[in-house]
């Protein structure tokens, strides 16, 4: 991208309602949205900013809820099931393309032969080829083609740009974005595993990257140099044009989440962030004795102005769409009106798309040499063999390091095959949606069962079907496949509530329907009971597993009965003293393990805890040692118990109808008898002294 007037794009907002440099035309520009999802309707809500110059006539989706989202945002828009019958129908000038990535192609070729200007979302496309083919049909046509590159044209990038010449020649520049991977869609189905949402999101700082490169050094040509990926879900990268290298670090575990572009030159950084919105900056030698001194303060300054204004901008402009959208629609319409180039070359969009599918095959590669290991863990002979459904999730994953250590051949059960990194060598994942009828070989060759998956969240529809039915399904399925053993994993909160005064046990009673409890302990409640009248109805011995609050000693987060983080300060609820019900996440990965490999010896019904419950003060020690910058502040529970009164009450007020959740309970400290997992405890102990003895022998 040239840097002739690519960032001096004004919000039409910002200059009453007019936009520099191309005059409205008397007709606004008819734009249809293919796709409407979460992107594709903060793209209609970004062009309704943009009025009179353009307008959403028509919108392609097939979803049935759909309609009322278009009645909402864009009300007047006509409703298409497919991009087919759309372009039969209406006439239009311009597509907006907001399909998963893996329609792009196809969907965009098709828009481009209708003789329609197409804006296509990242990523682009899948390869280089792929690009080239839709660039050249644009070409053929006389209609233009635009990436979804709006970080370009976010406040931090128009600003980096424009103080470029001032930092004298460059000589290095870093791409950098950390985010944390969606573990829920809201619609309820399973979302993208963690390779495919890293590549969705890296065009974002690759085309970052690759358009400061450019403007730095306009005569090289770029070139991907080296890359590496490591089994986090990180990905380095430099990218060279001419003599400037440039870095690249994508992470999913890196903390906390950035967006930013630093660029360095011989008079200067400059730091474009794009979570927060700001720029800071240092422009001059900063050599001297009095620079180092207050350069910290100036850019302390700058990030603290920088951050509140940047915040109050968008509260005013009570901004729904991301930033960027609409001023990256403006050029490319701007384009369209004036006959100007499109915001973005040809060159451009190949070279992010040359990047973004290097990485892809780095990936697939990784997949593929996964898949071909053979188990590099020694299995024990005549180990039972296991079935985990859940088996890539909190539990579900210790559970299968616990199997693998012990010797036991695993059969992973799960949505999607996770990616590559989050793989066990030696483990079977076979990709299947228990919602559905099983694959007829998901169950075969299997001794035990372990049944981790549930749904965690939602509506009671979602919990009916992704907790109680699959349980259903899965036993009918165990039976069916010969086998006669199951372990299903419960919740602590299936227990009564009215039994909360005494320590509760492995026979205390059970909540008598859930319902007023909410969809989550509702559906844990009746997948328990099918389990347990299905086991008897089909001939399985199941065991039940209750576990408690899991928590990972190793990486610890704290639970939600002990309090609530608030930026840098920890609200701990309740005595200090009092313990809590909590298991270590190993800990209960290595009993689940122990009661597959001992099954007849386990109990009937288990109550997953730590045998020494911890206090809430040792919780609150673990969670400063790994976060020694923070503070704590004790709210007792003489406190807590008014504070639930009242919010009790402003949530009867707000929200007349709905249940109200009582805080006082949700803090409160349970008691527990920890008797029978302290004696399973001491079982697998001494398991584990006899596998020792056996192997030194």
């Amino acid at each position: 991208m040239t840097a002739t007037h690519q960032f001096d794009i004004v919000h039409p907002s910002e200059a009453g309602g007019e936009t520099p440099g191309v005059r409205a035309p008397s007709a606004p520009l008819r734009v249809a949205v293919i796709g409407f999802g979460k992107m594709g309707q903060h793209h209609a809500r970004a062009i309704a900013h943009l009025s009179p110059r353009a307008r959403v006539v028509a919108v392609v989706d097939p979803a049935p809820t759909a309609a009322d989202a278009v009645r909402q945002i864009c009300d007047g828009a006509t409703l298409f099931a497919t991009p087919e019958e759309m372009l039969d129908a209406e006439t239009v000038d311009v597509v907006h393309i907001c399909t998963p990535p893996h329609m792009h192609e196809a969907t965009a070729a098709a828009v481009l032969a209708a003789g329609c200007h197409a804006y296509v979302e990242k990523p682009f496309v899948s390869s280089v080829a792929a690009a080239e083919r839709l660039l050249a049909l644009a070409d053929e046509h006389g209609v233009k083609l635009c990436a979804g590159h709006q970080l370009l044209y976010e406040a931090p990038a128009r600003e980096a740009t424009a103080l470029l010449p001032a930092l004298g020649r460059i000589v290095h520049v870093e791409s950098f974005f950390s985010f944390r991977t969606v573990r829920r869609s809201p619609t309820g189905r399973a979302p993208l595993r963690a390779d495919l949402q890293l590549l969705d999101i890296l065009p974002h700082p690759v085309y970052l990257l690759l358009h400061v490169l450019e403007l730095a050094a306009p005569d090289g040509a770029m070139e991907l140099t080296a890359m590496e990926g490591d089994d986090a879900g990180t990905l380095h990268a430099l990218v060279r044009r001419g003599r400037l290298t440039g870095n690249l670090v994508v992470t999913l575990s890196g903390r906390p989440v950035e967006s930013y572009l630093r660029i360095t030159g011989t008079n200067g950084y400059i730091h474009a962030d794009f979570v927060r919105g700001t720029v800071q900056r240092s422009i001059g030698p900063g050599t001297s004795g009095i620079d180092k001194v207050l350069n910290p303060y100036r850019q302390a300054r700058q990030l603290l102005f920088g951050t509140t204004s940047a915040l109050t901008r968008r509260v005013l402009k009570r901004q729904r769409s991301y930033p960027g959208l609409s001023e990256i629609f403006d050029a490319f319409y701007g384009s369209i009106q004036s006959g100007e180039p499109a915001p973005m070359s040809g060159e451009q969009i190949l070279e992010t798309v040359r990047i973004w599918e290097r990485v892809a095959a780095m990936l697939e590669t990784g997949t593929a040499e996964a898949a071909t290991v053979s188990a590099p863990v020694s299995q024990v002979a005549g180990a039972p063999r296991a079935l985990i459904t859940g088996g890539t999730g909190f539990l579900g994953k210790e559970v299968v390091r616990a199997l693998q250590s012990s010797g036991s051949p695993v059969r992973v059960l799960a949505r999607r095959v996770p990616a590559a990194w989050e793989r066990m060598p030696g483990v079977d994942y076979v990709s299947a949606d228990l919602a559905e009828p099983l694959p007829e070989d998901a169950v075969r060759d299997i001794d035990v069962v372990i049944h981790c998956a549930a749904e965690t969240a939602g509506s009671w529809e979602e919990h009916q079907r992704n907790s109680i039915d699959t349980t259903e399904r899965l036993l009918h399925a165990a039976a069916a496949a010969g086998v006669k053993q199951v372990i299903h994993v419960s919740s602590l909160a299936v227990l009564s509530s009215a039994s909360s005064r005494t320590a509760l046990h492995e026979e205390s009673a059970l909540e008598s329907s859930g319902k007023q409890r909410g969809p989550y302990v509702w559906g844990k409640l009746e997948s328990e009971r099918r389990a347990v009248e299905l086991g008897r109805e089909l001939g399985l011995d199941v065991k039940i597993v209750r576990p408690g609050p899991l928590v990972n000693y190793a990486d610890f987060e704290a639970p939600g009965r002990l309090g609530k983080r608030i930026g840098n300060i920890f609200v701990a609820v309740g005595s200090p003293r009092s313990p809590l019900g909590v298991a270590d996440v190993a800990f209960a990965g290595r009993t689940i393990a122990w009661m597959v490999n001992h099954f007849d010896d386990a109990p009937a019904v288990l109550h997953l805890l730590s045998p020494q419950l911890p206090t809430r003060r040792e919780l609150v020690g673990r969670l400063k040692a790994s976060n020694p910058d923070l503070s704590t502040v004790w709210l007792p529970t003489v406190c807590v118990v008014p504070l639930s009164w009242m919010a009790i009450g402003a949530q009867k007020l707000l929200r007349p109808g709905k249940p109200a959740m009582n805080v006082a309970k949700a803090f409160a400290s349970q008691r527990y008898n920890t008797a029978r997992i302290a004696r399973v405890e001491e079982q697998m102990a001494s398991s584990a002294e006899g596998r020792k003895r056996a192997e030194e022998n």
